[in-house]
């Protein structure tokens, strides 16, 4: 952990959008030593910032982007490759907000991302992000990477953000066309607070994460409307079902904008899902013990079999994903 601690110190991270993900990764970054200082940028409006403050999260706040670069060093005043890349302290930019922000963010650093400002996200879709990251910042979009840390909670906000929180998880990497050393670094930042690191196709990312993340949110909203049509039952809810829809409590916007991000995986995840569920329905109606037996005993095999496959210390992700 040693060598990858000296890789991912950064003299500077700026982390926009000061949420759950953003705060947790403020608090992991400066409990670490692996960055000399965290400046935050969120809406004026918004409370988080200075909870995000407050918390120890972040050194100083900012409403803007612009305003924010102004506190970085020389990485922003060069063009794209003027600097070479030498391995050592650079700075950084951490996108956390929601999805449908990201290409606001990427026009703000526009002409300003290059060898010393490397720029990162923490959004749950791949596709879009790479193709906004390509469009926006063209030739400098080597200097961007995509990553999708796979923890969270159904809690939001700096109010509930922990340095613990990406202990023991999985981030996937999407390098896209990013730099050898770029990629790398970012892959060595994850690590160092505390995950395991998975290299995937943009493609490939969007397709898993509609099943084993998107999905499951679906499901879930979808149980809890279901069941508040009959609000009266609820009243003898237990703990099955608040763990099986506990994630209906997640983020609504942060949700709406990774179900519009991420349609077509999406709607194929949910039709294989309808499938399953209407095959079940069919052999309930028909009473066909069998068949339903065989339904129940594969799925409960499959969901031994992941969580024998788990490795020790390895802890599941939570609503964020």
């Amino acid at each position: 952990m040693a060598a990858i601690r000296e890789r991912s110190v950064f003299e500077r991270v700026m982390i926009v959008g000061v949420g759950l993900l953003g705060a947790s990764l403020g608090l992991a970054l400066k409990e670490r030593g692996l960055a000399k200082r965290v400046v935050g940028v969120g809406r004026a409006a918004s409370a988080s910032l200075g909870i995000a403050k407050a918390r120890g999260a972040i050194d100083e706040a900012h409403t803007e982007i612009h305003t924010a670069l102004l506190r970085f060093g020389r990485s922003i005043l060069s063009t794209s490759g003027s600097i070479p890349f030498t391995g050592g302290p650079q700075e950084l930019v951490v996108l956390c907000t929601p999805l449908r922000q990201f290409p606001g963010a990427l026009e703000a650093l526009r002409g300003r991302v290059g060898p010393h400002l490397l720029v990162t996200d923490v959004g749950s879709t791949k596709g879009e992000v790479m193709g906004w990251a390509k469009r926006i910042l063209g030739a400098d979009a080597r200097w961007f990477v995509g990553s999708h840390p796979m923890a969270g909670s159904e809690k939001h906000g700096p109010g509930a953000a922990r340095a613990d929180l990406y202990d023991g998880a999985v981030c996937l990497i999407c390098g896209g066309e990013a730099e050898a050393a770029a990629l790398g670094k970012i892959e060595a930042m994850w690590q160092a607070v505390g995950m395991r690191t998975l290299r995937v196709d943009s493609a490939v990312h969007d397709r898993w994460v509609a099943t084993i993340s998107h999905l499951p949110h679906a499901v879930a909203f979808s149980l809890m409307n279901a069941a508040a049509r009959e609000p009266e039952s609820l009243q003898a809810a237990a703990n099955g079902f608040l763990d099986t829809t506990r994630v209906a409590s997640s983020d609504v916007d942060m949700w709406t904008d990774i179900f519009l991000t991420n349609r077509a995986a999406l709607v194929a995840a949910i039709d294989s899902f309808t499938a399953d569920l209407s095959a079940l329905k069919a052999a309930v109606v028909a009473g066909d013990e069998p068949a339903i037996r065989a339904a129940l005993s594969n799925a409960k095999k499959s969901r031994d079999e992941l969580v024998a496959r788990r490795t020790p210390g390895q802890r599941e992700s939570g609503s964020g994903e």
